[in-house]
């Protein structure tokens, strides 16, 4: 009896013990929840290296007074995002965070190179060497990522960045400038993987790698929206060695439509390539879209030139770093596609000079273009409004020539 007695004191010390630390867990624990960022890419053929700083990372709770930012993570890294094309993962940090909804993130671009000291903190190395890469007043503030996600108490959330460098980085023109405009998508691991994909071939029937493919989002234009923001990437990639192409994500809002445009427009043989499109509608999670292109290659009678330049008025141009202004050039195609009267079939930047300068000094550029009437072109300057340019035709007979000029801002 004794030694039941004793047995019995033992398992209820054991008892009250369990339920003590089963109490401690749920009901007494610290209330949070965790967040664990890492960072992946896309493939770029046309450059060698893509080296890219990241210092901080900011976050934004629903809560929050209006305009605040609290600091998450601390990254301090340099990284060649070319070594995260095909789902390899770069681990960012993990942080503990309090429950509830988080509507956006910041993530801050660096200045100091933390892998090399003696190398720009963000930069592309291409045939031609290292090129740093210009960074816009803009994107000195950080990288806006407004997707949101939730915290929810002793559990993890897992997101990646997925830095898209086919669409983040754009050359200036003639200038020799490489700048960075950062495309960054956020997705949640635990979501249902989501499919785009397709091939891309000429009209031989012959695959063409390095084909540039964009997801676009096309906004109706209406009274007081500008025109650079009708159309916006969503996406973008480069077909690979068998002419084939894959976006994949793991959480994509429903519904949404996505103009898949394919543009092939540094070919290996110099010929001049028409872009072609399709869409996908009512996008849902864990899906698998396919979209095949055939870009034609249209003979020289078929093609034209389209010379643009670009004028910057201002105010003090000695405020104006190296005495340029970045103008970002949206070429658009009309389409019959449902809800989207247009695309984007080019997209690049030339430095816009101030008019006092002489018209040598003013740069322009050329681009080769399949002959039509039905193409607009955007002109675009952080801080101003847009300029449009309708109705442009592009003739093999002669090329079209436009002047963008933009005013002196008002104060």
């Amino acid at each position: 009896m004794k030694s039941f007695r004793s047995r019995l004191k033992c398992f209820s010390f054991l008892a009250v013990l369990l339920i003590g630390l089963i109490g401690c867990s749920t009901s007494g624990g610290d209330n949070t929840g965790r967040l664990s960022l890492s960072l992946t890419d896309k493939s770029a053929p046309e450059y060698q290296q893509v080296w890219v700083t990241i210092t901080d990372v900011y976050a934004h709770k629903d809560d929050d007074p209006e305009g605040s930012w609290t600091k998450i993570l601390t990254v301090d890294r340099t990284i060649n995002l070319l070594t995260l094309a095909g789902g390899i993962r770069e681990e960012l940090g993990m942080v503990d965070l309090a429950p509830g909804h988080y509507t956006q993130m910041r993530l801050m671009i660096g200045t100091t190179n933390f892998t090399n000291a003696d190398l720009p903190a963000n930069y592309i190395v291409n045939g031609n060497g290292n090129h740093p890469l210009k960074i816009p007043s803009g994107v000195q503030s950080g990288v806006k990522l407004v997707q949101g996600f939730d915290i929810n108490d002793s559990s993890t959330t897992r997101l990646i960045f997925d830095f898209e460098v086919a669409a983040s980085i754009v050359v200036a023109g003639n200038s020799g400038k490489y700048i960075l405009r950062p495309t960054i998508h956020q997705i949640d691991d635990s979501q249902t993987r989501t499919n785009i994909l397709g091939t891309v071939k000429d009209s031989s029937d012959t695959a063409i790698a390095g084909a540039a493919v964009d997801l676009q989002i096309f906004k109706a234009r209406v009274t007081g929206q500008d025109y650079k923001d009708e159309i916006t990437t969503y996406g973008s990639t480069t077909t690979d060695s068998s002419g084939k192409y894959l976006f994949w994500f793991l959480n994509i809002p429903t519904p949404i439509t996505l103009d898949v445009v394919a543009t092939n427009w540094s070919p290996s043989d110099n010929k001049v390539y028409a872009p072609a499109w399709d869409q996908v509608e009512g996008t849902v999670n864990g899906n698998a879209y396919e979209r095949n292109f055939v870009l034609a290659n249209p003979d020289a009678t078929q093609v034209g030139q389209l010379k643009l330049r670009a004028i910057v008025n201002d105010n003090d141009s000695d405020k104006v770093a190296d005495n340029t202004l970045f103008v970002t050039i949206s070429v658009r195609q009309q389409t019959a596609l449902t809800g989207t009267p247009w695309v984007e079939v080019k997209k690049l930047v030339i430095v816009g000079y101030d008019d006092e300068w002489t018209l040598a000094s003013i740069n322009t550029i050329d681009i080769d273009l399949p002959a039509g009437n039905n193409y607009e072109v955007v002109a675009s300057v952080d801080g101003r409004p847009s300029l449009l340019e309708t109705n442009v035709v592009i003739s093999s007979a002669q090329p079209k020539s436009i002047d963008f000029s933009f005013p002196k801002p008002t104060v």
